[in-house]
């Protein structure tokens, strides 16, 4: 007898994870006023990662995925860009909205490194 699992929930899950990469793509594109693909042809793997951070607040794991990035090349340049205080990792970890898991969000937009550096966790001592 075959168990049933309902696939649903599943492909609902599948579809809210592509809708976010979607949405991370657009931002960027947004920001720097041209299409993924003119962004790939005249930036380096590291620039792209640099400069898709400047538009968007996420995860690693998010914004691989979204670009097409290997999360190992991405650990390089993320821990790069932090040596050269050119990258900020979020205190706190977040729920990843591409893997539902907990990590940090990342930002190259100085702008943002003060919200990241701030913690939302109540201090006991």
């Amino acid at each position: 007898m075959k168990k049933h699992t309902p696939t649903a929930p599943l492909n609902s899950a599948l579809k809210d994870k592509e809708i976010y990469l979607e949405f991370l793509r657009k931002e960027v594109e947004k920001g720097t006023n041209k299409t993924l693909s003119q962004l790939k042809d005249s930036q380096s793997e590291e620039n792209l990662f640099y400069t898709a951070l400047k538009h968007v607040t996420t995860t690693k794991k998010a914004i691989c995925k979204a670009l097409d990035i290997g999360i190992d090349n991405a650990c390089r340049y993320k821990r790069r860009y932090e040596k050269e205080n050119l990258l900020v990792q979020s205190i706190d970890e977040v729920i990843c909205q591409y893997t539902g898991n907990l990590a940090h969000n990342l930002t190259t937009s100085p702008a943002k490194f003060e919200e990241l550096r701030k913690t939302n966790q109540l201090k006991l001592f």
